[in-house]
């Protein structure tokens, strides 16, 4: 079996003190983990550095969810593991965190567990090693040590299983450097897990954001939701990158965010708006751009286009600026197009749903002229999938 990158890297642990590339491996692993942004990821090369230092063969991680522990990292040099094991992280499989497992054990005692021999381990050990993938699998694990990942703060956040490793000596030097290692990856999945939570709370604000400016309609959350489905749905069919349809789906949230200021007399009114009512109903375009602009935050720009723009027409004759074909930002025509389909297929205040057909019929009429053709192609090809997205956020499913 040839040996990896992970046994020939640890020949810098091997030695008898540190060496000055021990301290270069752990600076260039910490660049690499604090440049990580999925979460993932970041644990996948947790393990990965892990092992370099121990020359493990092999390792698994998990993390303190509640009173469990979620099977989230494994990696083995010697067989393809993915076949024995299911890796999910979305809904990873967990494992109590009590002393009867390894894992369970270093987690709830916080300090490290040299195993040398798996198949040995006294009987008055709480703890047992559980065989099942090595039956399974053909592999053989022969030792293993386990480190909690403890963080200054939050404790003990996870746990390392480093198997088949070249640590012997309890005493040397390098398990000290994997203490040290084991804090800053707690330190670097603790800072990751407070950006994601930040970020779902300033993504959480923008979606209310947006209900709230439409709250006093019936349809708020529902409409929001289909405009967002809809309006990423469009640009990963226009080929938008993965950051500029995540951008639209978020941003897109706020179209209508200057309606806020709009009387609710003139928003619910059941007939047609006179010409000063139209007037103040228009100004919610310009409105929702003044809010909006002048933000640092890429996503606040890109809902200031969207509110500001998205009412602009493919020719020259929409609000408030009258911009014409690629003076439209793209993010706003492709929200122009899911809102005006919403619009029709949905009951409003002043009209009936219309049937999905008819509504389809407008916007191939109304391409080149009130819409971008390309954003219209995407929006056809893709309509078996935007009908979906109507059905699935409202009550009822609109007349076909």
């Amino acid at each position: 079996m040839r040996r990896s990158e992970h046994g020939v890297m640890h020949t810098l642990f091997e030695q008898d003190a540190p060496s000055p590339g021990v301290l270069h491996f752990m600076l260039d692993a910490a660049a690499r983990l604090e440049l990580e942004r999925d979460l993932g990821g970041m644990l996948d090369r947790v393990l990965t550095f892990a092992r370099q230092i121990t020359g493990a063969r092999a390792g698994s991680l998990y993390l303190v969810e509640g009173d469990a522990l979620a099977f989230l990292a494994c990696q083995n040099d010697e067989i393809d593991i993915t076949q024995f094991i299911t890796l999910d992280r979305d809904d990873p499989h967990t494992i109590p965190r009590s002393e009867e497992s390894i894992a369970g054990y270093v987690a709830l005692r916080g300090e490290p567990l040299l195993i040398p021999d798996v198949h040995a381990i006294p009987e008055d050990r709480p703890y047992r090693f559980y065989a099942a993938i090595d039956r399974k699998s053909g592999f053989r694990t022969d030792n293993i040590l386990a480190v909690p990942l403890h963080h200054p703060n939050e404790g003990v956040i996870g746990v390392m299983e480093l198997i088949n490793h070249c640590l012997i000596d309890p005493e040397h030097w390098s398990m000290g450097l994997v203490r040290h290692f084991a804090v800053l990856c707690a330190s670097c999945i603790v800072n990751m897990k407070m950006e994601r939570a930040l970020e779902d709370a300033y993504l959480e604000t923008i979606f209310r954001l947006g209900i709230a400016s439409e709250y006093k309609d019936d349809d708020t959350y529902a409409h929001v939701q289909r405009i967002r489905h809809t309006s990423r749905i469009i640009a990963e069919e226009m080929g938008c990158s993965e950051e500029e349809q995540h951008a639209i789906f978020h941003a897109s949230a706020m179209h209508d965010l200057g309606k806020i200021g709009v009387p609710d007399a003139i928003l619910n009114k059941p007939g047609k708006l006179n010409a000063e009512e139209w007037k103040t109903m228009q100004s919610h375009a310009a409105m929702g751009s003044a809010i909006l602009d002048g933000s640092e935050a890429e996503l606040l720009r890109v809902s200031a286009r969207i509110a500001g723009c998205h009412h602009e027409r493919w020719d020259g004759g929409g609000y408030p600026n009258g911009l014409a074909g690629a003076e439209i930002p793209l993010e706003a025509r492709i929200v122009a197009v899911a809102d005006v389909f919403d619009a029709l297929v949905n009951e409003r205040a002043y009209k009936k749903a219309w049937p999905v057909e008819d509504a389809v019929g407008l916007i191939k009429a109304e391409s080149g002229s009130h819409f971008d053709p390309a954003v219209v192609d995407a929006f056809l090809n893709r309509l078996d999938e935007i009908v979906r997205v109507q059905r699935h956020y409202q009550g009822k499913p609109p007349r076909v």
